[in-house]
């Protein structure tokens, strides 16, 4: 098989031991607390508005967040049993969001759930709405409404379906999981929306540094009509939606572009995994798997259920092996840090990883020696030297020309520059003010 890749891109050390373990399922075999905080906030997009109140009893899978819009997703009940509360909790970006909590009553009481039988027989008319209904938001990490990506605006066209299972992210093992221990639901997934969509080519995109992966999902696209698995080179930022369709079609998405612009949807391989849960048998989207590593004593893979509190997801795996210095959700290279442990997982919640005091220490920024490398890296193409300078000068409207916008702060160049420069960081506070000036503007003009 022919291998494909992107231009530019890093080699960062990818962390992955615990990959080689099988998932632990915490769903079935053991709780790991006898509560779940669940956000109402886990999309891109309006939160959901919590529809129970404190004492309420609820059962497993019910709707206790109603989306506020096309651009929003409905939450429900990872566990059953008594709501504790509703509130405002501290979340990711310092802004606090509502969130419900219940306390498990480990009886798993489901709710009445509609299965709608086979993917390749349900009513193709039935897909995304079941999918909007399910709650299902992109599972990579960017939290995108699925059924938003899959509803296009009049004359766009898709010929192709790319599902995601790049996996690049540093420490990063869930997706692999996923694809070697459910990779029939994935395919599943894959040829409901194929036949939601009326598209007749679906290719599953992996990185040969899982030659397992590869392997099993071959197995389990065998005889699905128009399923292809793709090897990739293993190279970081490869799971970047527009690097992803560069290597896998040629195709380059423009600037400030979306992946239909050129035919195109991507799913991440957990989100079609949710939408077969969804179409097969019914379930909303509470569970996923998430890795948990780094200063921890038995790093892991597990299935958890949605708003399980990062401190208990930690001690399913024994705790602290270290002093922390910091837990972020996701991989080294783009995750978030959390303000503490207290945090709940989300649906976008693919890693948790716990660095030590040492490995979290920042290093101070030298001046720039002009040695090209974060040009060279950039898979988007952009001058991040030229884009600090403009962002540390709160010259946005420059940072702006210099397609600031395009950043998909993956990175790269703060991971090769030798002066240690905060290169991410800078486009991130330029990305930040743009979006808060056209907010403004936007407001002004109503």
């Amino acid at each position: 098989m022919q291998k494909k890749s992107f231009r530019r891109g890093i080699h960062p050390l990818h962390h992955a031991h615990e990959g080689k373990m099988p998932t632990r399922n915490l769903e079935t075999r053991e709780y790991v607390s006898d509560i779940v905080t669940i956000s109402m906030a886990m999309n891109i997009g309006a939160p959901a508005t919590p529809c129970v109140k404190k004492g309420d009893q609820v059962k497993l899978g019910q709707v206790i967040g109603t989306a506020n819009g096309f651009m929003s997703v409905p939450v429900h009940a990872s566990v059953s049993g008594e709501v504790t509360a509703v509130e405002a909790i501290p979340y990711l970006g310092g802004e606090p969001v509502m969130a419900v909590t219940i306390k498990n009553d480990f009886t798993d009481t489901w709710c009445d759930l509609e299965p709608l039988g086979s993917v390749e027989h349900v009513d193709p008319a039935k897909v995304i709405p079941a999918i909007q209904q399910a709650g299902i938001t992109g599972m990579g990490g960017a939290s995108f409404p699925t059924h938003v990506k899959l509803t296009f605006k009049e004359g766009a066209v898709c010929d192709t379906i790319l599902v995601n299972g790049a996996e690049c992210e540093t420490h990063l093992t869930a997706d692999y999981r996923l694809m070697l221990e459910n990779s029939v639901r994935i395919v599943d997934g894959l040829r409901a929306v194929m036949r939601a969509l009326k598209v007749e080519k679906g290719i599953i995109a992996i990185e040969d540094n899982k030659p397992e992966a590869i392997a099993a999902m071959q197995k389990a696209a065998a005889g699905r009509d128009g399923v292809t698995v793709q090897a990739l080179k293993t190279k970081y930022p490869q799971g970047g939606e527009k690097q992803l369709i560069e290597a896998v079609t040629g195709r380059q998405v423009p600037t400030r572009g979306l992946p239909i612009d050129v035919g195109l949807v991507v799913l991440n391989v957990g989100t079609c995994a949710a939408i077969a849960d969804a179409i097969i048998d019914g379930k909303p989207l509470v569970s996923r798997i998430t890795t948990v590593t780094g200063c921890v004593r038995e790093p892991s893979n597990l299935r958890l259920r949605i708003g399980t509190v990062t401190q208990d997801a930690i001690g399913a795996c024994g705790g602290f092996s270290d002093t922390v210095g910091k837990v972020f959700f996701g991989g080294a290279m783009t995750g978030l840090c959390l303000p503490n442990t207290a945090v709940p997982m989300a649906k976008s919640t693919n890693g948790i990883v716990v660095f030590n005091e040492k490995e979290s220490k920042s290093m101070d920024e030298s001046p720039c020696i002009h040695c090209g490398r974060c040009v060279a890296a950039c898979p988007i193409g952009l001058n991040p030297y030229q884009i600090k300078v403009a962002a540390d000068a709160s010259n946005f409207e420059a940072a702006d020309k210099l397609h600031v916008q395009d950043c998909m702060l993956c990175g790269s160049c703060a991971y090769v520059c030798p002066s240690r420069r905060w290169l991410t960081s800078s486009f991130k506070f330029a990305k930040d003010k743009l979006a808060a000036q056209a907010r403004a503007k936007g407001g002004a003009s109503k």
